[in-house]
């Protein structure tokens, strides 16, 4: 089917596509929102229900554009060179090996959330050109769709969609691709609302109110900690200089979205040069324990987690996903396969530990289990 980008239009066309009247982009999307609800409590309450990211929406980006580099730039070489020697190009057609790797990851993911009881809501099709070349227009032909990152859709704070739009350019806008799927939870869940950060600027530096789902942790007690990079300390003070991800200005514009709804924002900072979203760095496990490599805050958290147990989290596992595990519940947690000593650890604090093979995948583009998983409904029995 010709895309309605490559069209030339003409009145009679346009009479022609009003007449016809094509609602439905992805078909069956919306109707696998059936029967759910939009509730989260916090970080480790019961899986309930999820939106899956698609292995067909992986176009790698430009990792030298700007917006990408402030999040990149603490990646290994090898891993910036490979991505930029093939930017604009789909994973299957760079290294299938990879690709097919990605594909079972998220089979196996999804199995694991199945098994614990979950919802699956997922399009494991190839979207339309006009979802792939979305942000195009500003970018060029580097600035393809990345959707492997359902998570980058937004986040949900009890009854409250929030759709956040990326600092990173070619993921900014991936909830196009699920637009009908968050519809269709919209429809079955009555309480349910929606809402949307600000727009980017489409500037290579220029964030705006910039925030990203992976600056984000929800604690119990309606505490929302949004967590923000820098890659030297001396940077905390200053908001003119770059941040991992999204921004100081991002943060209170979720503060006062969630204010009315009894949430509470508050904001610390991190060490980018470990990672830059605080998602692939400190783990919730369940009340009382996180998991972070003792180098990694670098300002303190607020009071009622400031005591909370830490598992310390080695560098070595970061870089294969230790720190972007998925609570399955306050007992159990999705983990990356090959983070040995992290299981250990878990496991010897009574938590069970469920293994999925997704260590090449984060080695290979810094994004794994949690950047893939769109929670919408987490909530104990």
């Amino acid at each position: 089917m010709e895309s309605s980008q490559e069209v030339e239009w003409t009145e009679e066309r346009a009479i022609k596509a009003l007449k016809e009247n094509q609602q439905v982009m992805i078909p069956g999307l919306r109707e696998q929102a059936e029967g759910q609800k939009v509730h989260v409590e916090h970080e480790f309450a019961k899986l309930k229900g999820v939106i899956l990211g698609n292995p067909e929406s992986m176009y790698l980006p430009d990792p030298f554009h700007p917006s990408w580099y402030t999040s990149f730039r603490s990646l290994p070489r090898e891993k910036l060179e490979w991505m930029a020697a093939n930017r604009g190009r789909h994973v299957r057609d760079v290294d299938r090996a990879l690709w097919e790797k990605m594909v079972k990851g998220l089979e196996a993911l999804a199995d694991v959330y199945r098994q614990a009881g979950a919802h699956v809501i997922q399009n494991t099709e190839p979207p339309p050109e006009e979802v792939i070349n979305y942000t195009s227009g500003w970018l060029g032909r580097y600035g393809k769709h990345w959707a492997f990152h359902a998570q980058a859709f937004g986040e949900v704070f009890g009854n409250v969609i929030v759709n956040f739009h990326e600092t990173q350019p070619s993921i900014r806008y991936n909830c196009v691709e699920y637009v009908e799927a968050f519809m269709g939870l919209v429809e079955n869940d009555p309480r349910a609302v929606w809402m949307a950060m600000p727009d980017p600027l489409p500037l290579p530096t220029a964030f705006g109110a910039a925030l990203s789902p992976g600056d984000i942790r929800i604690f119990p007690d309606k505490l929302v900690l949004v967590a923000h990079g820098v890659f030297d300390e001396s940077d905390i003070g200053d908001r003119n200089k770059p941040r991992s991800s999204g921004n100081e200005l991002g943060a209170e514009v979720l503060r006062r979205m969630l204010a009315p709804f009894g949430w509470r924002v508050e904001q610390i900072y991190f060490n980018a040069n470990y990672g830059y979203h605080i998602d692939t760095l400190m783990p919730v496990l369940r009340e009382g324990l996180i998991a972070v490599n003792e180098n990694v805050l670098l300002t303190e958290l607020p009071p009622e987690i400031r005591d909370w147990e830490r598992i310390n989290i080695e560098p070595e596992e970061y870089v294969i996903g230790a720190g972007n595990s998925v609570p399955l519940d306050s007992d159990s947690q999705a983990i990356t396969e090959g983070a040995k000593n992290y299981i250990r650890e878990v496991e010897k604090r009574g938590v069970n530990a469920v293994p999925v093979p997704f260590d090449e995948v984060y080695h290979a583009t810094g994004s794994g289990m949690h950047c893939a998983t769109f929670s919408y409904w987490r909530e104990d029995d």
